[in-house]
This record gives C-alpha cells, structure tokens and sequence, in this order.
C-alpha cells in the first residue's frame, strides 16, 4: 500500500541514541506455548540486554508488520523478565490506533479500524473494541458509533475502573477546516450511556486516584495547543501557563507524573514546526501532529511555570506509561521501545522496531 512506504521514509527521518540496545530481531520463533495465564499465543523470544535495571511486569504495545502489499496490525506483550513476547491479536487489513488496559489488567479496549468488508470500500471507522487478555478470543464491539463518519479514537480506562473515556470526531463536523473537531466523552463502566465532558479537546489521561484529568485542547482553525487539567468530570477547568521565551504550539501524550505536581508531555523542541500536508491526511493521524516529527519528553509543574527538557532524543511518536512500582516509564518511539528513569535519565533500549505505533502499557 502506498502509506507504507510513506509510514517508512517518515520513520527514517528522525535518529535517537539509546544504549544498551536490544534488537528485536528474534531467533526462529518457538512453538505457541501458553501463557501465564493459561492461554495460548504465537510467542517468540529476545535478548535480554535490560536485566542489569531489575525491570518486573509485562508490556502491552501496537506494531504493525506486513505481508506483500497487506499490513497486519498487531497487539503485543513483551514479558520484561522472560524476554518473551506473545502476539496477543493479529487483523490482516486492519489496523489498531489505541489501546488501554483494565485496571485488572485482564481486558483490553482499543480503537481499532477493521479490515474493509469489500475491495470497493477502502475505509472502515475507528471504534471501540473489547479484547479480553486471558483468553483467545476476537475483539468484540464496545458500543457501534452511530454514523460512518464518526469515529472514536485515544480511550482510557480510569485506574478506579468506573469509567472509559474516549475521544471522538465526525469527519463532517470540521467546517471545511484542517482539523478534526475533537470532543473527550466518558462512560461509566460497564453499562453507563456516553456523556460529553469536554470540547475541543483530546489526549485525555487520568490521575492515579482517578480524581484529575489532563488533556490537550486544539484549536481546529490554527491546530495550536494547550495543556489543561480538570476534575474527572471535566468540571474545574486549568490552564496549565507556560512560561520562558519558549511556548510550544504542539503538546502530545501527557501523563501525571508520581509526584503528582507534575506532568510529562511530548512536544517538538524550539527548532521543529509542524505545517499540515496532504500525508497527515491521507493516513489520518492529523490528531498526534507532533508524532510525524522529531520530539522531545517535556515536563512542567500542574500550576504551570517553566518547562523542564527531559530527552533529547529527537523521535517521533512518543507515548509513555509508569511502570508500576512508579519508579520508570516505558516509552514508545518511532523506532521502538525505551526505558527511562522519571527524570529522562538512563535510557536503555528494549526493542528496536519502527513497526511500533501508538501506545504502551506497563502492567504488573
């Protein structure tokens, strides 16, 4: 498919130095062998070049492979202490945008686009899907959005498990702009109906007691960025102020960081613009600008202030997850996976793979 090759030359623009470094190249992959947790999956093995850091859990990330002119997206987990990675869905054709993992760590919700029914139709919505992780089982529609041009896209699950939030748009909603309307709504779990908490707004992610949320907003006309927090409800709203001789116009993937008077974002350095093009559109990621070029782990108190640089590794698609003793973050890349301490130090690579996209979950 054209986008392939587009999604290549873009991941080769951009570098990140990361040592030690783990290929993700494995020897013959072994037979499927069961899992932990009883269940049977395609599994293969890497090097563990990580064991000296102690890491314990497993993680849960997007990739993408492909067969010919078909790409097969994927849903993986990488044991962090085996080195074992089990390939938990596989869709010939379709193509998995987000994931976010139950509290339990025993279901998986993700947006996901399947394979188009027919030749003549080249696109299907993003929707939500459940997928459980203990057993074999295809993903099962969360809710059907109500129109072929809405689409639901970026969910999280809040660490109390009440509810799921979401990020939706209609692609006749833009007014004619380059940017998508994007609206945060939330359900309450497992049979609440979907409310609206925030306008103009995507990227949402929760405080670990479940009571804050952080989110970016976007102007649809200039497709500039803020960073606010609000209650869960999206009550309460605040701008998180920026200050120095620097602002930046493009925020991505911000997280609370442990200390919660904090907040890590991903944004390109003072030296990057982003200019819409025809390739945003065409694959459809206008949403994650600053994913399609060099960026930067950035962090600033919640009461705004100045901004701290904590990478510089100058990659694209950066997206991040606590570990869960809170002491590192997991981090995705336009060329794989890192590890990091929560000031940006010690980075070490864990896999090498420009097929990973999206995001990563750290579970016990």
């Amino acid at each position: 498919m054209p986008y392939l090759l587009i999604f290549a030359v873009i991941v080769s623009s951009c570098s990140i130095e990361i040592t030690p470094t783990a290929e993700a190249v494995p020897s013959e992959p072994t037979e499927s062998i069961p899992s932990t947790s009883g269940s049977v999956y395609p599994t293969i093995h890497i090097p563990i070049t990580w064991k000296t850091l102690n890491l314990i859990g497993k993680l849960v990330y997007l990739s993408s492979t492909t067969e010919g002119n078909t790409i097969i997206g994927n849903i993986q987990m990488l044991d962090l202490v085996t080195g074992e990675v089990a390939t938990l869905f596989s869709a010939r054709g379709g193509w998995v945008y987000y994931g976010t993992i139950s509290p339990d760590a025993k279901q998986l919700i993700i947006s996901y686009a399947p394979p188009p029914p027919t030749q003549t139709n080249s696109s299907s919505n993003r929707a939500l899907y459940m997928l459980p992780l203990d057993t074999v089982r295809p993903p099962q529609p969360l809710f059907a959005p109500p129109t072929s041009d809405d689409h639901y896209t970026q969910v999280e699950w809040s660490p109390n498990g009440k509810y799921i939030y979401y990020v939706h748009y209609n692609h006749n909603n833009s007014g004619g702009q380059f940017y998508e309307v994007y609206d945060i709504f939330r359900m309450a779990y497992p049979n609440g109906n979907p409310e609206k908490i925030l306008d103009h707004a995507f990227w949402p992610r929760l405080s670990s007691d479940s009571n804050k949320l952080v989110y970016v907003s976007l102007d649809p006309a200039s497709g500039l960025n803020e960073l606010f927090i609000a209650n869960a409800d999206g009550s309460n709203i605040q701008k998180v102020s920026f200050s120095g001789s620097w602002i930046p116009g493009i925020i991505d993937a911000p997280i609370f960081l442990p200390d919660r008077q904090s907040i890590l974002f991903s944004a390109p350095g003072p030296s990057q613009s982003y200019q819409p093009n025809w390739v945003d559109k065409l694959m459809g990621i206008q949403v994650v600008k600053a994913h399609n070029i060099p960026s930067d782990w950035w962090s600033v108190p919640i009461s705004g202030g100045t901004l701290t640089q904590l990478t510089n590794i100058q990659t694209i698609n950066l997206f991040a997850s606590l570990s869960p003793d809170k002491k590192h973050l997991a981090s995705l890349s336009g060329e794989g996976i890192f590890v990091m301490d929560l000031d940006g130090s010690n980075l070490t690579r864990l896999i090498s793979d420009p097929g990973v996209h999206g995001t990563v979950s750290w579970i016990p």
